[in-house]
C-alpha cells in the first residue's frame, strides 16, 4: 500500500491523498487550494496523477478544501465512483455550485479564468453512491469504511484495510467537542498508520462551556453602541451553530431585542438538508426535533435569500445582526458588509472559524488597520473579535487525546492539513506524550506501508 500527498501538506487547504494498492488507486478527497493568489494558482496545475486510472474517490466532507477539484478530475477523465455519507452528497453539490458562481463573479469582476465549466460538475454527482457510517465498502483489494469525526455534518474519517495487508486511517477533519446537533467524532480504530489533521495542532480553544455567553456579550456590547455586529459564517455548520445558540438566547430571554438578518442564501439550503436527516443529529437535537422544535428559527430572524433583500438590510437603521458568507471572508456577500461596517467604530467584525492564510479573514484577525475589500481600501475602525471555542476543528488536546484513547495506538502518524508551525508543533506532541512516530510530509511525498 502506497500513499502520496498531493495537498494540504505544510498546509490547511487541498486535501488530496492518492492510496495505491496492486488492484486499487483511490483518492482520499479532491480538495481546492484556497488563500492568496499564490496558493489558489495551484488549482490550476495539472494533478500529479493520470484521472483516468483513479478507481474512486472517498470524500471525509463537504468543504470546498476537500471537494473543490472534483469538477476537474471529471474534465480530467475520471470515471470511477465516487463515495461519501449521505448528507455529504447534496452538501457538497451545493458547496460546488456556489464555488463555480463565485468563480463567474470573479471573471466578471477581474477576468480571473475559470478552473472548470458548469459542465463539469453534473457527472461528479451521477458517480455518487452514498454510504451510511461503519458500512463496508470494497473497492478492488481494499475495504473502506466511514467513522463519525464529528467536523460538520455528515462528516467523517476513513478506515483502510487492504486484503491480507496494512491498515490506514485518513481522519479527514477532525471536530470539536459538544457542539450543537452534532454527534462526537467516533474512537480511532486499530490502524498502522494515521494520516492525521493538524489545523489547530499548536492551539488550544478557549473552554465551549463560555462560547454562548461570549456571543451574548459581544451582542450586547454593539447593541449598547448602536452597531452593527457581522458575522462571517461558514455556510455548513458554523451558520446552524449560531442559530442554534441564538434561539436558546431567546428562548432563555437573554437576546436584546435585535433584528437578525441571515444573508446566506446557501446556508438557507444547508439549513433545509440538515432537517432532512435528523436521524444524524445528536441525542439532545433529536429529543427537541421529536417535540417539534426548530431550532433554526426564532423571533426576529430574517432570512435574506435574494439580492434585494440582501441590499434591503442596508436601509435597516439601529443595532442590527448579520450573519454571512463566506467564512474566510474570501468571497460571497460578506464582503458588501465589510465594506459598509468596517469602517464603523460602532460596529463589530465577529471571526467564528479558521482563517486560512492570505484571506482576508486572516489579515483582519491579524490586526491589520487598514485592507482590500471588493477592490477598495478600506479603515478598520470597526472592533475585530474571536471565539475560538466556534472551531470546528479540534484543537490540539482533543487530537492528541484522539491518539492516546486509540482502540490501539498506530505505529506512525503524518501531520497533514495544517500550516507547517502547527503540524511540527502536533508532531512533537504525540510523539513526546503517546510515544508515537509522528512526521510532517512535505507535498508529493510518499510512504509505503
Amino acid at each position: 500500500m502506497k500513499v502520496s500527498f498531493y495537498g494540504a501538506t505544510r498546509e490547511v487547504t487541498g486535501s488530496c491523498y492518492l492510496l495505491e494498492t496492486k488492484k486499487s488507486r483511490v483518492l482520499i478527497d479532491c480538495g481546492m487550494f484556497q488563500g492568496g493568489a499564490f496558493c489558489e494558482a495551484k488549482n490550476f496545475q495539472p494533478f500529479p496523477f493520470d484521472a483516468k486510472t483513479i478507481d474512486a474517490v472517498i470524500l471525509t466532507h463537504a468543504h470546498l478544501d476537500h471537494v473543490g477539484r472534483l469538477p476537474k478530475l471529471v474534465h480530467g477523465g475520471f470515471k470511477g465512483a465516487v463515495y461519501a455519507t449521505p448528507p455529504t452528497i447534496p452538501l457538497a453539490k451545493l458547496v460546488l455550485d456556489d464555488a463555480f458562481q463565485i468563480m463567474v463573479d470573479h471573471f466578471k469582476r477581474d477576468y480571473r479564468p475559470m478552473l472548470y465549466g458548469e459542465e463539469d460538475v453534473a457527472p461528479v454527482f451521477k458517480r455518487a453512491q452514498a454510504v451510511e457510517y461503519d458500512q463496508k465498502v470494497s473497492i478492488g483489494d481494499l475495504t473502506i469504511r466511514f467513522r463519525e469525526a464529528g467536523h460538520i455534518f455528515g462528516s467523517s474519517f476513513i478506515e483502510v484495510e487492504e486484503v491480507g495487508g496494512a491498515r490506514i486511517v485518513f481522519s479527514g477533519d477532525l471536530g470539536n467537542e459538544h457542539v450543537p446537533i452534532l454527534r462526537e467524532k467516533a474512537q480511532l480504530p486499530e490502524a498502522d498508520v494515521v494520516i492525521m489533521e493538524s489545523t489547530y495542532g499548536n492551539r488550544i480553544h478557549e473552554d465551549e462551556s463560555d462560547r454562548e455567553e461570549k456571543l451574548h456579550e459581544i451582542i450586547v456590547e454593539t447593541v449598547k453602541r448602536g452597531g452593527t455586529l457581522v458575522i462571517p459564517a461558514f455556510a455548513i455548520e458554523r451558520t446552524q451553530q449560531l442559530l442554534y445558540e441564538m434561539n436558546e438566547l431567546v428562548e432563555k430571554k437573554e437576546m436584546p431585542n435585535v433584528e437578525v438578518f441571515l444573508d446566506s442564501p446557501m446556508a438557507l439550503h444547508v439549513t433545509d438538508i440538515i432537517r432532512e436527516f435528523p436521524q444524524y443529529y445528536d441525542e439532545e437535537a433529536l429529543k427537541l426535533v421529536m417535540h417539534g422544535e426548530d431550532f433554526f428559527q426564532f423571533p426576529g430572524l430574517h432570512v435574506c435569500p435574494t439580492r434585494e433583500q440582501s441590499k434591503g438590510i442596508n436601509e435597516v437603521h439601529g443595532p442590527k445582526i448579520v450573519i454571512a458568507g463566506a467564512g474566510m471572508m474570501n468571497g460571497g456577500r460578506i464582503l458588501h458588509h465589510l465594506v459598509r461596517y468596517l469602517s464603523d467604530p460602532r460596529s463589530t467584525v465577529l471571526i467564528i472559524g479558521y482563517q486560512a492564510e492570505g484571506t482576508l479573514g486572516r489579515k483582519l484577525y491579524r490586526g491589520d488597520k487598514r485592507v482590500d475589500v471588493l477592490n477598495e481600501q478600506v479603515m478598520v475602525k470597526a472592533q475585530v473579535k474571536s471565539i475560538g471555542a466556534y472551531s470546528a476543528h479540534a484543537d490540539q488536546n482533543m487530537l492528541v487525546n484522539w491518539i492516546a484513547h486509540a482502540a490501539k495506538k498506530p505505529t506512525k502518524i503524518y501531520c497533514t492539513h495544517g500550516e507547517e508551525g502547527a503540524s511540527m508543533a502536533l508532531a512533537t506532541r504525540l510523539e513526546k506524550d503517546c510515544q508515537v512516530k509522528a512526521e510532517v510530509p512535505r507535498f508529493e511525498d510518499s510512504i509505503t506501508l
